[in-house]
Parts: structure tokens; sequence; C-alpha cells
């Protein structure tokens, strides 16, 4: 079978490299599936090399108390870190979070020096690679105001710290930064992995740490089952990707069954020939197979890699785009075998149905290498035969369109898988943007300002007298499992807009308004109520209205939250509606680092959706190329079974441009029923895929359809598929007129 697949790449090079590329990037574009599984993989790798903790929980000062004793006896924890994390301001402007860690010792969140070596000293540090030099000193301005300077003696980190502004110094030293007598923050690893599990011992070392006077003060973040904390951060994106690999799977089937069906077709000649000199058909069809198996297995070989590849540049975008994290190298084996199965049986599928086609043509019509149907006997034909036309080519593209109907039908297909995924890439990137402006459209402030750090440390009263500015609460929780974001807001707030879908903005204390999106995905309404996991522990509040706000947010009371989080009388947040920021705010007197949002940087900062467009944009490239060798393998066999019509045209005296003007005659009505299903597929798989998207996080995302590109689409789908045509018609009409009336070989 190699030396008959060998001898047949030198009778027609070109058209069968082109089959194997074509195949090939149809096997590849099947990677786009194993992006999430790269993604996933890279991260728990990193998770496991590093000893990502099962449970991280900030607290109050510690003081005294030897915290790591303490929780080493709570059921189910099986190894306690302590940790300091500060988030302080350097001498020459900017900030850092310092991290002081028992280094050298640890078995959670290890950290490792790839130059240099690690912190022995309270004056020295490590920091990640880029953001200083061995050698250099670090001058950090502590909370008391006196300077700490650290030499940095090595470059590295943690996987679960990978921002740039992130200094690792010992326990002490992150001490002489800080007020802490004690600790503020504690990791731990457990027997048990499970999410329950996770959640009963966070319940017992809440217990235990209220028991000595310590507080969490957010919400304690729960690493279940060795997966890495930025797994969540990076789902939602790596869902869209493999939804978007849906639209590459079916285009690439698509492919697959049309160039494997030009492979079998282009030898009818040759087969009627073998059956002229006795070969049965049996064996003219497993020769047949085995030929496209062959051609199927080389696009396998090199499509493969080409997936992986795919599949992990894609990953790599995602990943130091949304986290900053510079994953290794995986892959996806479940992925790479069913790409190669979805190569081989395909084409054994197709090629098989294609051979009985081909073997059981009338020998005489066959050995013409001619069409035996002639025009007119199907009722179809008839009524095309009356439609009133007026020029010959015209005519001639009517009466061959409906006579190869299927052919007709899988070039329309094939322009319009084309169309529905530039359509579908486009409307799920522009989905996106507007999901993220709406998420911001609700607010009415200009700034936010904040103390860095957790737990509630502003006093109210500084913007007492200040009629633009009021203060606010921002925490993490959770409710039916899914993290949600819960502000406190006085009841008359100006810092959000407080029309509601439906009910009534929160009026009593125990009373919350939630996302609409998020209450349709869990069935609640009006009068419903709903448990809230605070850093404090489970809360109630009833549902008193559902705001229009895309995410999963909950709305309450400023001063029930504050009580609710064991800070009655303090927030986290002040926020401002004055026209000029935070350069028109009084001088608060707050200490520590404090951070001013900015809203109208937060709506000019398009890095999200710049990255998003780049990764669709990728994916989108390689699903439109597929698409387009699809097309053209449609058209050439369109071409290659009327090539004895076209050199009739020529023996009477008709040019190439009159052929190429026949293609397009019968081409431009193709294109216009591709362009109609590509649009109608476009919207539709793109609102399913939103659909989707919705229904697996439970937010509203909504569904953008990108009518603004759709003139671009049919720019570049008609243009293109007018290129293509030209091409196959010059190829076509290359050969010797007198040859191809003959029939010969």
């Amino acid at each position: 079978m190699i030396r008959r697949l060998f001898r047949t790449v030198r009778r027609s090079p070109g058209r069968i490299l082109t089959s194997v590329f074509a195949l090939a990037l149809a096997v590849a574009a099947i990677g786009v599936f194993a992006i999430p599984t790269v993604a996933t993989s890279s991260l728990r790798d990193a998770a496991e090399r590093d000893g990502v903790a099962n449970i991280i929980a900030g607290t109050t000062d510690t003081g005294a108390v030897p915290v790591a004793d303490l929780l080493a006896t709570v059921d189910n924890v099986d190894h306690v870190e302590p940790q300091i994390v500060i988030e302080a301001p350097l001498v020459d402007g900017g900030a850092v979070t310092v991290v002081g860690l028992d280094l050298g010792r640890q078995q959670i969140d290890i950290v490792r020096a790839t130059s240099g070596e690690l912190p022995d000293r309270p004056s020295e540090a490590i920091v990640a690679e880029g953001s200083a030099a061995i050698g250099d000193v670090v001058d950090v301005i502590g909370v008391d105001g006196d300077v700490a300077s650290f030499e940095v003696v090595g470059l590295g980190g943690t996987s679960f710290f990978v921002d740039s502004d992130v200094l690792f110094t010992t326990l002490d030293g992150a001490r002489d930064v800080s007020t802490l007598t004690g600790i503020n923050r504690v990791a731990m690893s457990t027997v048990d992995t499970d999410s329950a599990s996770l959640s009963a011992t966070v319940d017992d070392v809440r217990t235990a740490l209220a028991a000595e006077g310590i507080a969490l003060t957010h919400l304690p973040e729960t690493i279940p089952d060795g997966i890495h904390p930025v797994e969540a951060e990076i789902e939602q994106i790596s869902m869209l990707i493999g939804l978007l690999g849906i639209v590459a799977g079916l285009v690439g089937l698509v492919l697959l069954a049309s160039t494997t069906n030009t492979l079998v077709i282009e030898r009818t000649r040759e087969v009627a020939i073998m059956r002229a000199l006795g070969s049965p058909p049996r064996a003219l069809r497993r020769r047949l197979r085995r030929l496209a198996l062959g051609i199927a297995a080389a696009a396998v070989v090199l499509g493969v890699p080409l997936g992986v590849v795919l599949s992990n540049v894609i990953a790599r975008l995602v990943l130091q785009e949304f986290v900053g994290l510079t994953p290794g190298i995986a892959v996806s084996v479940p992925v790479m075998v069913a790409s190669a199965a979805f190569a081989l049986v395909g084409a054994r599928l197709v090629a098989a149905r294609a051979a009985r086609r081909v073997t059981k043509l009338p020998l005489a019509t066959a050995l013409r290498d001619r069409n035996g149907s002639p025009f007119g006997r199907r009722a179809s034909e008839r009524i095309a035969a009356r439609v009133p036309l007026g020029g010959l080519l015209s005519r001639s593209a009517l009466r061959n369109g409906v006579q190869r109907r299927a052919r007709s039908l899988a070039i329309a297909t094939q322009i319009g898988a084309a169309v529905a995924a530039l359509m579908i890439v486009s409307s799920m990137a522009t989905t996106i943007t507007d999901f993220n402006d709406a998420e911001l459209e609700p607010w009415r402030w200009s700034t936010v300002t904040s103390v860095a750090g957790p737990g509630l440390d502003i006093d109210p009263r500084v913007v007492d007298g200040d009629p633009t500015s009021e203060p606010g609460i921002v925490v993490g929780a959770s409710a039916f499992d899914w993290e949600i974001d819960v502000f406190g807001f006085v009841a008359d707030t100006e810092m959000v807009d407080r029309d509601v879908r439906s009910g009534r903005w929160f009026e009593a204390a125990d009373e919350a308004v939630v996302s609409a999106g998020f209450a349709e995905h869990l069935d609640l309404e009006l009068g419903d109520e709903i448990d809230v996991l605070l850093a404090s522990g489970t809360h109630r509040y009833e549902i008193s209205g559902l705001h229009p706000n895309r995410g999963r947010e909950i709305y309450v009371d400023i001063d029930e939250l504050a009580s609710d989080l064991g800070g009655p009388g303090l927030v986290n947040r002040i926020y401002s509606s004055a026209p000029g920021g935070a350069s028109e705010l009084p001088d608060l007197g707050l200490g520590g680092v404090v951070e001013v949002t900015y809203f109208d940087e937060l709506t000019a900062d398009d890095t999200g959706r710049n990255a998003v467009l780049l990764i669709f944009g990728a994916i989108g490239l390689v699903v439109v190329s597929v698409a387009g060798l699809a097309v053209a393998s449609g058209l050439a066999v369109s071409l290659y079974e009327r090539r004895h019509e076209f050199a009739a045209l020529q023996a009477i005296g008709g040019r190439r441009r009159h052929v190429f003007r026949l293609v397009i005659a019968e081409l431009g009505a193709l294109l216009v029923g591709g362009l109609a299903i590509g649009l109608v597929g476009g919207y539709f798989g793109g609102r399913a895929i939103a659909r989707s998207f919705e229904v697996s996080n439970a937010v509203e995302i909504g569904f953008t359809f990108a009518r603004g590109v759709i003139p671009v689409v049919v720019a570049v789908v008609a243009i293109g598929s007018m290129l293509l045509a030209l091409t196959m018609v010059r190829t076509a009409t290359r050969r010797p007129v007198a040859l191809t009336l003959r029939g010969s070989a």
C-alpha cells in the first residue's frame, strides 16, 4: 500500500499533498478541544510541584497564640504553616506585597530560588525574575512609617503568588514592615481534600480561632483535590474555547468528507479500466479505501503534532494573559487519540461510500468519464429548465447546480461553515466585550479608595460632611456553593443604580438585592431567603429585589453587613462621585497602602478585551482556514467532474474567461445560499454557546450578534471563493483540450 501511495503522489503531487495538508489542518483543529485540558494539566503540575495549600485563611493578628499547634489539633488538618502578607509602599514609589514565610522549611506554597538563594535573615528577600537583580536593595515603608531595607539574595517564587510585585522574606522580616506581633495568614493541607470535607474543616478552624479571640478577615479559600487556585480564573475562558472547538470539529468533519470523496471520485476512470480488465469490484473498493486511509494516516502524522502545538500555544496565551503564569508543555492523550481516530475512521467511512458509488457506475459511462444521466430526467431539472434566464452561461450554471445537487449542497454547506465560524468567533468576542461593559454600567462612582489588606479597617466618619462621598463594603462570599461578591451600601446610596428589574431596593437590615441572572439560575424569587457564607459564618437575607447587574452579586445594608462581619462601625471602601475623583477628596488620614481605583481608567482598560480577541482570532484563523480548504476541495471536485464540458466550451471558441464566468455564475447562487446558511448558523451557534456559558457559570451573559462584521465576512468569503474558483479554473483549463475530450489519463 505504501508503494502504491507513493506512486499516486508522484502522479499528482500537488493535489495529494494539498489533500494531506487539508486533512492535517482538520485534525489539528480538533486540538482546540485539548486547550482546557492542557491549561488545567499545566496548572495542576505547578500545584503539585509547589505544594499548594488546601485551605488558606486570613486572620486578625494572632499575637502570642501558637496558631500552628492550635490548628494542628483540628480534625482533617494535616499540616499548618504560618504566613504574613502585608501590602507596603516602596520608597521609590509604587507598592509591593511582602510575604513572610518560614523559608527553607516549607511544605505548602513552596518558594524556590531559580537563581541565588533563599533568605535566612530578616533583611534578605527573594523576588520574581525581572523585578530586581540579585544584590539590589529594596526599601519598603512600614506601617509605622519606618523604612525597612531588604537585600535581594535570590530570584524565584511560587506558582500561588504569580504577581511580579511580591517580595518573599522571613516571618521576622515581614513583621518589620507591619504592626503584627503574630501572623495574619495560615495555610493548611488536609487529609481529605474533597469540597465537603474542606468546608467542614473551615468551620472547625473558625471555631478554634474564635475561642482564642482571633477572627477571620475574609472568606477562607478552599482548594480541593489538588487543583491550582487560579483554575477558577481561567475556567470560563477555557470553557468558551472548548465550545468553539465544537465549531472546529464540525468544520473539520465537512473538510474530511469533501477531501476523501474527492480522492475517490477522481479515480473513476482508472477504476473503470481495471473493472474492464477483470478486477472484482470488492478488490477495487478495498484499494480505494486503503488509498484514502494512507492519505489520512499521513495527515494524522502531520496533524496530531500540529494540534499539540496549537493547543499549547493558545493555552499559554490564556494563562499568560489572564493569570500571569507561563505553563510548561502539556499533551491531552484522549484528544490526540480522538483526532487520529476521527481522521482514520472518517476517511474509511467516506471512502467506502464513495468507492461503492464509483464501482456501481455503468462501465461505459465510467470509461467515457462523463455524466451518464442526461439533464431533464428529474422533476426538479424540468422545473429549472423553465426558469426564464437570459444568457447561455446563466442557464448552464442553473442546470449544473440542479443536476449536481449533492455537490452544490456540499459547496453551499462548506461556504456556510466558513461564514458561521467567522460569525461565531466575532459574536463571542463582541459578547464578552459587551458583558464587561454591562458589568460596569450600574455604577455611579468616579473613584474607590481602600486600604490594602483584608478586613474592615476604615472609619466611615472620615467622609462626614462630604456630599460627594460615602462609605461602602465589598467582600467575597459564597452562596449555594457559588463564589459571589457582597456589597454593603446605605439604603439611599448614589454609588450604584438602584433601579431593579423586579421588586424594590433593600430597606430593612435583613433584606438583600440579588443579581437577576444569578437568581434565575438558582430559581430564586422575591421573598425567598438566601444563606450567604461570609468570613464570620453563614448569614441569612430575604430577597427584596432583583438587580439587572450581570454578575453574581448581592447588595445589603452596610451596617448590617459590618455587624455580620464582626466589625460594626467599620468599612473597607470609600466611594466618591466627585468629577475630579480622588484629587477632590480631603485627606482621609488612612494608614498603610492606600489604593485608588479610577472608573475612567477601568473602562478604558482594553487588556482583557484584547486578550480575548487575540485568543478567539487564533482559533478563528484555524477554523476558517479549514473551512476555506473545504470550499476549495468542493470546487476542485466540481470542476473535475465538468472538465469535458469546459473543454467542449473551449473547443467551440470559448476562452478561459468564459469558463470562469460560467463557474462564477454557478458559484454566485451557492454563495448566496451558503451565506444565508452561515449567518443563521452563526447566530444560533453563538447564542447556544453563550447560553451554555450562562448555565455553567450562573451569570447573565447576554448575546450580542456581531451584525457590524457581516459586510466584512460576506466580502471576505465572497472574494475568497472567487479567487479559489479562478485558481481552480486556471488549473482545469491548462490541460490540452484534445486530451481532455479524448478522456486520456
